[in-house]
């Protein structure tokens, strides 16, 4: 085989594998994530995080889940984070669903999952009657989701860790609260719906309470 045709047959190699890598990184999501990560709604450096400990087919969760997000994109230095619980007395379509929405955020990162939580709680019916209607996510399909969320073992143990972690920690019912504050580790618990000026009760306590350590420790 003379030198040229050689030549000729690396450079045919070389254009294939390039093109399979420029596919592979047009067609790729460009947020996806791991499947166990915590997606933020609020500015990711911000001091006070709040926690929702919730079920997705919890009416409580539907009505008040609106509202403490409303409340957070008002402020400037706080961020809430989803923690799935979903209820014995909701089934298993409490806990399909809490697959779904981790499945949209390791497919399409934060805005992903704040956008399936949204839909889903707008869409089911509660009290474990599940949805009315499949959710539509920008680029992510529907099929691809429901795929994910039946068959991705990792999305199945991050939402099985978060609910044994829930019970671990004592959790009882839904919407549960939890105020923390990220720099000294402090939180406070409430349950049920909190209003917001509990909630700024509550931070200006831990924040008070971050002074005193501050005081006392030098």
């Amino acid at each position: 085989m003379s030198m040229r045709k050689r030549w000729l047959i690396l450079l045919g190699y070389i254009l294939v594998i390039a093109n399979v890598g420029i596919c592979w990184l047009l067609f790729k999501p460009n947020n996806a994530t791991s499947p166990d990560e915590t997606w933020y709604f609020g500015p990711t450096n911000a001091r006070w995080v709040i926690t929702e400990y919730a079920d997705l087919e919890c009416p409580y969760c539907r009505a008040y889940t609106p509202q403490l997000k409303q409340w957070v994109s008002q402020q400037e230095s706080v961020k809430l984070a989803w923690h799935h619980f979903p209820l014995d007395t909701h089934g298993a379509t409490a806990m399909a669903e809490a697959r779904l929405v981790q499945c949209a955020g390791s497919i399409g990162g934060a805005s992903a999952f704040w956008q399936a939580i949204d839909q889903v709680l707008l869409r089911t019916r509660s009290n474990g009657q599940g949805l009315t209607d499949e959710l539509e996510l920008p680029d992510i399909s529907a099929e691809d989701l429901s795929r994910c969320a039946k068959t991705n073992p990792a999305v199945h143990k991050a939402v099985d860790r978060q609910l044994a972690e829930a019970r671990s920690r004592g959790i009882a019912s839904t919407p549960t609260i939890e105020v923390a504050d990220s720099l000294t580790g402090q939180s406070i618990r409430l349950e049920g719906p909190v209003d917001s000026d509990t909630l700024l009760s509550v931070i200006d306590a831990l924040a008070a309470q971050a002074t005193l350590r501050g005081e006392s420790s030098r």
